[in-house]
């Protein structure tokens, strides 16, 4: 019986399957201790390894302990080509993998594997030495199955692009996504797929503005102007979320991780981030006819929104 680290591979990832019987029961006994996690049926790691990643790098971890199961040609699809693109989703990471293939049963299942057939062909990608759908197909599926707001948030974000310290991807074009939206079939949510693909928009800076931006564009509302600048008194020039010139209106994205997380503070105490939001605001409104601020609960359900612009003096066109 080997150590169990000697079991593990590259990513610290323990496979049972071509394991001895002393090494299988080794491997079992850790797990009962919690010593080891089980991530799928025949994979394993490290308890400590799983305790340290966040919710983000937890179900990428799970990918990789499926991917073994993988038919030749499958690519990662769905909410799991979300996360290794690193795009957001709207929900948190579901338990099952999700892949796609020419082949399968629709949704037949094999574990925690889900696999689904496509006719479209797709030239997919690699991330994290895992086979993946491209970064069109992903957002497109996303668009044509689920809600609007969870479709403008892959949209915007591949729009936007990422080149941060550990994952880069380049920005996807509008056209890509319209043309992928084309070749979704009619009654598998084409339309919604070419909805999201016309209001993707590379200025909404965070999911929270994207998720904002849907529940505007199901009240029946003009889209917005987005990052608008404007210039106080004190000469320092801000950019808002989202403004409509006509009723010279600003609408305002205000998510927690701004005042809570010390990646987006600068170095700034939360305390000092409030007071420069309010000395933002009071530079701001002077110059607006009116002003409003939403946090996640709001923005992701339309008839708050709705009452929150009227109470704010948002003036709605009349219903039909």
């Amino acid at each position: 019986m080997r150590h169990l680290d000697a079991l593990a591979n590259a990513r610290g990832l323990i496979h049972t399957r071509g394991l001895t019987p002393a090494d299988r029961r080794a491997v079992e006994r850790a797990t009962d201790r919690g010593t080891l996690v089980r991530l799928a049926r025949g994979s394993f790691l490290a308890g400590s390894t799983w305790a340290a990643l966040d919710h983000d790098a937890r179900y990428r971890a799970r990918l990789h302990a499926v991917a073994t199961a993988l038919a030749d040609g499958d690519l990662l699809s769905d909410v799991s080509a979300l996360a290794l693109w690193r795009l957001p989703a709207i929900s948190a990471w579901p338990t099952t993998v999700h892949s796609v293939g020419p082949r399968h049963d629709w949704g037949r299942r094999a574990g925690v594997l889900v696999r689904h057939t496509t006719t479209r062909p797709d030239p997919g990608a690699v991330i994290d030495g895992l086979p993946v759908t491209s970064l069109a197909r992903t957002v497109i599926d996303t668009a044509a199955r689920e809600p609007l707001a969870a479709g403008l948030m892959a949209a915007d974000a591949a729009l936007r692009g990422l080149d941060g310290p550990w994952f880069s991807r380049p920005a996807i074009s509008r056209d890509n996504l319209l043309r992928e939206a084309e070749r979704v079939p009619v009654r598998r949510g084409r339309s919604r797929a070419l909805l999201v693909a016309k209001l993707a928009d590379a200025r909404a800076e965070s999911a929270g503005e994207s998720l904002l931006r849907a529940s505007i564009h199901l009240l029946g509302l003009p889209m917005p102007e987005l990052q608008q600048e404007f210039r106080g008194d004190s000469g320092r020039r801000y950019s808002v979320d989202c403004y409509w010139p006509d009723q010279r209106f600003v609408l305002e994205f205000d998510g927690r991780a701004k005042y809570l997380d010390p990646a987006l503070r600068g170095g700034r105490s939360a305390e000092q981030v409030v007071v420069d939001e309010k000395e933002r605001e009071d530079e701001i409104r002077p110059q607006v006819r009116g002003m409003a601020r939403v946090g996640w609960s709001v923005a992701a359900a339309p008839w708050r929104l709705e009452a929150r612009l009227r109470a704010a003096g948002f003036r709605f066109p009349p219903r039909r």
